[in-house]
């Protein structure tokens, strides 16, 4: 048993009944998830993309459409309802996780000047919004289960007065399933998020402009009328 500094062997006593009911699943109050296998997003590191230097670019935290912003892991079944595993899922919020995935990634593109996430306090010259739209695994097909990822992302130019909407983007991820145990879910989910920034990063990259092109003209306001 391990030893509970200034603690009397009554309260040591106490504090390990407690630590074996929370074991065993009893408790009097309601503990939330807590799944007995949690598991980080992974995907593979990205490859350095060839092309000239981007801008600077910002990471936002992604959004996430219910049901897929949850910490368990979710399966779409054969007989077209879902489930909820109460055992097994992610660590952290897959929003989280996800948005310091495709910063990483745009790092190890190299095709950025800089790139930095949310709350950083540097003025960056674009910025990237998004949203979770689909995140499971989906066994509706037995033969072929597989997870399945879809971002949706938008690049906002910030260079000149307020953000200006330049393109939007969808990345879509799937990865073959090949045991139903956790791990393999967990694996899976990876490999279909990486897939998923990949296609990101090469719409990205493609509507991103070259370092040192000026930012468009914004139109002006029109003068006030006199009275």
């Amino acid at each position: 048993m391990p030893r509970f500094l200034g603690a009397t062997p009554s309260i040591v006593r106490t504090l390990a009944i407690g630590c074996v009911i929370g074991l065993g699943g009893c408790s009097l109050f309601d503990r939330g998830f807590q799944p007995s296998a949690s598991y980080l997003i992974a995907p593979p590191q990205q490859s350095p993309m060839k092309g000239e230097k981007l801008g600077s670019v910002m990471i936002t935290r992604f959004g996430a459409i219910p049901p897929f912003d949850g910490k368990p892991f979710l399966y779409h079944n054969t007989d077209g309802t879902w489930r909820q595993d109460p055992y097994a899922g992610f660590i952290a919020n897959p929003s989280d996780m996800i948005s310091d995935a495709l910063s990483r990634a745009l790092e190890q593109s190299g095709r950025c000047e800089m790139v930095g996430v949310e709350g950083v306090a540097m003025r960056f010259d674009f910025s990237i919004e998004g949203v979770i739209e689909s995140f499971h695994a989906d066994f509706s097909d037995p033969a072929e289960p597989k997870a399945v990822v879809q971002l949706r992302a938008y690049l906002l130019d910030r260079r000149a007065g307020a953000p200006r909407l330049v393109d939007q983007m969808v990345g879509v991820g799937t990865a073959p399933i090949t045991a139903s145990e956790p791990g393999k879910v967990a694996d899976a989910m990876s490999a279909a998020t990486g897939a998923a920034i990949h296609s990101l990063l090469e719409d990205l990259t493609g509507a991103l402009p070259p370092q040192g092109v000026a930012a468009p003209a914004q139109a002006a306001s029109p003068a006030p009328s006199a009275l």
